[in-house]
């Protein structure tokens, strides 16, 4: 997508001052060990539009077409890698015309920061993401996007943890390409999905793994030297 450079500072701006947050607000435990996810992607391919959300033109699918895996690092810092596909609907734009067939691979890796410690472990789970990608087109020659770009991409997202360990995930993120830059293989993607994240097995600065209630072992009864169990006195 064309963003324009107030845009692009935009995003940039908002990602720096995040990160700037006091360490000293951020603690040293762990918040989960890996997290899995499947979402619907609607994706934004005109390189032409300088709208971002134009919701009429999004190419979209009925079942999931994006999945991703997420590695827990620490305070609050994750590795994100994500597989995702999408058919284009002829009747949407790309890149400024209609009629456009094809489909749309993308693989990216991410470094992601989520504000979920500093918001005091809610259910709401904000983050900011920063990485880049690899995007393959196969597309018919009136696309004037590359077929094969590698992309530097920026965005956000939120999860809303419906309970420990399941999750309701809302993601934009900017891809930007780096074969024509601020061209027209430049292109948005929102997703909405569910997530799953898994607890970490040991350790003890883990929050799930801590044990609320603790039982106390039983204590064995030393008998007296030369007594024997069960002997009168």
């Amino acid at each position: 997508m064309n963003f324009n450079f107030r845009f692009t500072l935009m995003f940039l701006t908002i990602y720096g001052a995040l990160l700037a947050q006091p360490n000293k607000m951020i603690t040293n435990k762990d918040n989960y060990n890996w997290m899995f996810g499947a979402s619907w992607m609607m994706l934004d391919d005109d390189g032409a539009d300088t709208n971002p959300f134009n919701f009429s033109q999004y190419h979209s699918a009925p079942y999931p077409s994006r999945v991703f895996v997420d590695k827990y690092l620490y305070n609050g810092w994750s590795i994100e890698s994500s597989l995702s596909f999408q058919k284009y609907d002829d009747s949407k734009l790309v890149n400024d015309s209609i009629g456009i067939n094809g489909s749309l691979f993308g693989f990216d890796v991410h470094s992601k920061y989520s504000f979920y410690k500093l918001l005091g472990r809610s259910w709401i789970d904000p983050y900011v993401i920063a990485g880049g990608g690899v995007t393959r087109r196969i597309i018919d020659e009136r696309n004037t996007a590359k077929a094969m770009s590698i992309n530097a991409n920026i965005g956000g997202g939120i999860n809303f943890w419906v309970s420990k360990n399941i999750g309701i995930q809302l993601q934009s993120a900017a891809k930007f390409s780096l074969n024509d830059f601020m061209g027209p293989s430049n292109y948005m993607v929102h997703t909405a999905g569910v997530v799953v994240r898994l607890e970490k097995s040991n350790g003890a600065d883990n929050d799930f793994a801590k044990s609320k209630y603790k039982i106390r072992k039983s204590r064995k009864i030393k008998m007296p030297k030369g007594k024997k169990k069960g002997s009168e006195s």
